[in-house]
């Protein structure tokens, strides 16, 4: 049975990082984006991480083993030392708590699935193998990356925030759905290069129909 690909807003949610090696960067890095506020806990934190937290204040280091009072309260907690007893623990306490938690390198301990990510802007993609063969993910996320189009991801934050004018010119559903679908075929038809002034003349009929 697969894991479902939830999408949750993590932002100013409490998690918890156990690790200050190289694959705790990596997470690190690739979750600041969204917002959390992050404990990265070890006896010994790269310089990488350190750096991190100097840019980004959501980001606090705690120079010692993890302990249960780090965990209490968290969002999620990924477990990424090199100690397979220290990620057990971990990974137990998280569970008998319905904490979600990720375990690097034993899908088996793992709540959830730290997803290969590709991220353009508001558009987000994760791709998971279900922890079977992280070089497979990340071999997927390269190919799709390759084929996204340039723009798309700018593309797509106009169009959100075009949303709100549909919503107040149409009022069914269905023709606001109509009507988005229509925004988005000719920004592909220009190859997604198209500026807000551009769409906002289309959809009030003063630009080209």
């Amino acid at each position: 049975m697969g894991y479902f690909p939830f999408f949750m807003d993590i932002g100013e949610k409490k998690g918890v990082i156990i690790g200050g090696g190289r694959v705790a960067a990596r997470k690190v890095e690739k979750l600041l984006p969204f917002g959390p506020v992050l404990t990265c806990i070890a006896p010994s934190i790269e310089e990488e991480i350190q750096e991190l937290s100097r840019s980004d204040k959501k980001l606090t280091l705690v120079y010692r083993e993890a302990c249960e009072e780090d965990l209490a309260g968290a969002c999620f907690v990924i477990a990424a030392t090199d100690k397979e007893e220290v990620n057990a623990w971990a990974a137990g306490w998280c569970r008998e708590r319905n904490i979600p938690v990720n375990v690097v390198d034993d899908r088996e301990k793992c709540g959830f699935f730290f997803p290969a990510l590709i991220q353009e802007g508001p558009l987000t993609i994760g791709i998971s193998t279900d922890g079977k063969s992280p070089a497979a993910a990340s071999y997927v996320r390269k190919t799709v990356e390759q084929e996204l189009p340039e723009g798309l991801g700018n593309t797509i934050e106009i169009l959100g925030r075009l949303r709100e004018v549909v919503r107040k010119m149409l009022p069914g559903q269905k023709e606001r759905a109509v009507c988005l679908e229509r925004l988005f075929l000719y920004c592909r038809e220009r190859d997604f290069r198209v500026g807000e002034k551009e769409l906002e003349e289309y959809l009030t009929g003063e630009g080209e129909q």
